[in-house]
């Protein structure tokens, strides 16, 4: 009944004080400036009657004139109705002014009759409207007449009726009056926050709930299309063979990693729900360990890495729970060989604890890398659901953010924790502690049978090799996920010469070792993204010619712009349709033949237009300068042109052939040639002179070779001509 009262007065004040394009917040400033000064009217009222029944007639007076500015303020407010900055300012200026001229006429501060607080009222009014301009006019305006007040107060009058009991009666209502409005304030803000803090905290709960019980709903609807894809999977490879089976076998495993990440989904939201039961069963925690780091042993072999085991006691019986310790070993491994470069060490130890507060005994199992590590300011997070860690010298390393909260969870269940130690470039330590205890029956501990053992990086099944044909364009796969690569390779061998790399760093690499005619590179890798070997590549005069395409899981607006600001020449999504993947190599290589045809046809003249021409003309007018020094010359050849240039042969070769469809050598022949034929056209010296003059140290090879080239002799060209 209260609230419907309150909201019929609000929705009073808002007729009273509304005037068209009013917005929300404009009408809440009127309605609060409105509802202060009727504040003031009333206290100035009870006050201006308790002055007569005190016989306070100068007093009075002044009350009055407040009284009436109150007064006008309001009645303005409600007549005009439009909303004026300066109207405000001038009123509470006003207000404050005549304040401090009433007190210094009543003799100071001291013997004001508390009228401070009536100013002080008004600064208050301009802090809770959220106007800083007016507080700060208010407050300068309260400070200044603070100071004037206390500075003249030698040399005022005392009103003598108001003194004594009388003024500290009116201080103590004053005082009084402006302490309860300020604890109202205070209250009302005080409650407020709780009440949204509280809100706040039971909508996001809300939320979570809401997002778990979505996101485990959504995993749930994963598992049947999974089953059909490795039931049919299955039965397409028992009646195939060959290149077939390869191909199930793929589409099985990678089904088997999505069941995996579906099945931690599901994981994580039993245990938010508390259904997650843990069952023990006592045995060698020795032998167990040993099992899990065996079933790494290939993957690490797959990566080049050392992986070692070392247990410091013999024998450990103890309560087991295989299942979630298997898991949380397994995601510690696999991070650990997954973050470890090519070469590099994992070292998996067994120790029982040693200094331990606890009753029971304590034993620790030690991952440690000599990876990448994680940056010091991260490592607080990391056990942190979906928390990625983002490293600027390892950019988009693989990952969903579940496996180390999944861990931790695992390790509360079965009343254990985990602690980790990195230094960023040299490896991470994480260390499991449990307790050891041994209540469980004796029983038989195995490994699950539906562990992953990382198949994205396990060997690729061997298919058949094609022999590729010498003349097909070089394409260069730049993508970490092997089983990609794999496939693209297997999609592409048949037009193209393929080279793989497996990271940006030997993708730009073996660009500027071997120039390859086209480079189809992924994004996010670590090491070197994609965007930056566009950049690195298109940059360097040795590569910049060749088209790249970016193949890239990250499909937004904002990510292809970026793709193309950094020189990629086309963008692709995964997942690719493999029909567009081909075309769009296919255009880009006729675009790449169509642009040598230009080169070539303006090969001494004006460069043709095109991409990354200043690059590509400024290469050639160093190749046709060196000759233009050294044509003359009969022994200046490839060997000479490509260490003029400051390049390897091979780069030489491949930079011409992909510009102008000529190798070095046939480059080298037609330039010689041009000259030929422009002697030949403005001279009249004869054919064996102009040979030897152009570097031809044998005259009948110049003369095939110019008939070669220009389809005509040297004697026919120049009679036709005449």
């Amino acid at each position: 009944m209260m609230m419907k009262q309150f909201s019929a007065i609000g929705n009073w004040l808002t007729r009273l004080v509304f005037y068209k394009n009013d917005n929300p917040e404009l009408i809440i400033r009127k309605k609060f400036f409105l509802i202060a000064n009727l504040i003031a009217i009333l206290l100035l009222s009870c006050l201006l009657a308790l002055s007569h029944i005190l016989d306070l007639k100068n007093f009075g007076s002044y009350l009055f004139m407040l009284l009436i500015c109150n007064l006008a303020q309001s009645l303005l407010l409600v007549i005009i109705r439009k909303w004026s900055k300066w109207f405000i300012y001038s009123m509470f200026s006003l207000y404050v002014v005549l304040i401090f001229y009433i007190i210094i006429r009543l003799g100071g501060l001291a013997n004001s009759a508390g009228l401070l607080m009536a100013a002080y009222f008004f600064l208050l009014t301009s802090q809770w409207m959220q106007d800083t301009k007016l507080l700060l006019l208010t407050g300068a305006l309260f400070v200044v007449g603070v100071l004037v007040a206390g500075i003249s107060y030698p040399y005022l009058t005392v009103d003598s009726n108001l003194s004594g009991w009388k003024n500290n009666l009116f201080f103590a209502i004053n005082f009084g009056w402006i302490g309860l409005l300020l604890a109202v304030a205070l209250y009302s803000t005080i409650v407020k926050s709780e009440n949204a803090a509280k809100n706040r905290a039971e909508q996001l709960q809300q939320l979570g709930a809401l997002k778990s019980k979505l996101y485990a709903n959504i995993a749930h609807e994963f598992r049947p299309p999974l089953t059909l894809i490795k039931g049919n999977a299955a039965e397409i490879g028992e009646h195939h063979a060959g290149e077939t089976v390869d191909r199930t076998n793929r589409i099985i495993q990678n089904a088997d990693k999505i069941l995996f990440l579906v099945n931690q989904m599901l994981d994580l939201s039993k245990i938010e729900e508390g259904g997650v039961p843990v069952r023990y069963v006592q045995g060698d925690l020795i032998v167990f360990i040993r099992f899990v780091v065996d079933s790494f042993q290939g993957y690490a072999d797959s990566r080049k890495i050392g992986l070692h085991y070392q247990a410091l006691c013999p024998r450990l019986m103890m309560d087991i729970e295989a299942e979630k310790l298997e898991a949380s070993l397994s995601n510690l491994l696999s991070n650990a060989i997954k973050y470890t470069p090519e070469g590099g060490n994992v070292y998996v130890t067994v120790r029982l604890a040693a200094g331990t507060n606890k009753p029971e005994q304590q034993v620790e199992i030690s991952v440690r890398d000599t990876g990448i590590g994680i940056p010091a300011d991260q490592l607080d997070k990391i056990f942190i659901r979906f928390y990625r860690v983002e490293d600027k010298h390892y950019p988009y390393q693989e990952g969903t953010g579940i496996g180390l909260t999944l861990v931790s969870e695992y390790l509360k269940l079965m009343n254990g924790t985990i602690r980790v130690t990195s230094n960023p470039g040299a490896g991470s330590e994480f260390v499991v502690t449990l307790p050891v205890t041994q209540n469980a029956e004796p029983g038989e501990v195995v490994l699950r049978k539906d562990a992953p053992v990382l198949g994205e990086k396990a060997p690729l099944p061997q298919t058949e090799k094609k022999i590729p044909l010498p003349n097909l364009p070089r394409l260069l796969i730049i993508e970490d996920n092997r089983e990609l690569t794999g496939y693209l390779a297997g999609l592409l061998d048949s037009k193209y010469q393929l080279l793989t790399a497996e990271n940006g760093i030997l993708g730009t690499q073996k660009a500027i070792a071997h120039i390859p005619d086209i480079i189809l590179s992924d994004v996010m890798m670590p090491g070197k993204d994609g965007y930056q070997v566009c950049t690195e590549l298109k940059n360097d005069f040795r590569t910049n010619h060749i088209p790249i395409v970016l193949l890239t899981a990250r499909a937004d607006t904002d990510s292809r712009i970026t793709g193309y600001e950094h020189g990629a020449d086309a963008y692709l999504t995964k997942p690719f349709d493999k029909k567009e993947l081909m075309a769009c190599l296919h255009n880009l290589f006729l675009q790449r033949e169509i642009l040598r045809i230009k080169f070539r046809s303006a090969l001494f003249d004006k460069l043709a237009d095109e991409k990354n021409t200043e690059l590509n003309g400024r290469f050639l007018g160093r190749v046709t300068g060196c000759l233009e020094r050294n044509y003359k010359n009969d022994r200046y050849g490839i060997a000479s042109l490509y260490s003029d240039m400051g390049i390897s042969r091979v780069q030489l070769h491949r930079k011409l052939t992909a510009l102008t469809g000529q190798s070095a050598s046939n480059f080298i022949r037609s330039f010689r040639l041009q000259k030929a034929r422009k002697l030949l056209l403005e001279t009249d010296r004869n054919v064996s002179d102009i040979a030897y003059e152009v570097g031809f140290a044998d005259a009948n090879y110049f003369t095939k070779a110019f008939t070669l080239e220009y389809g005509l002799t040297a004697s026919e060209l120049r009679k036709s001509f005449c």
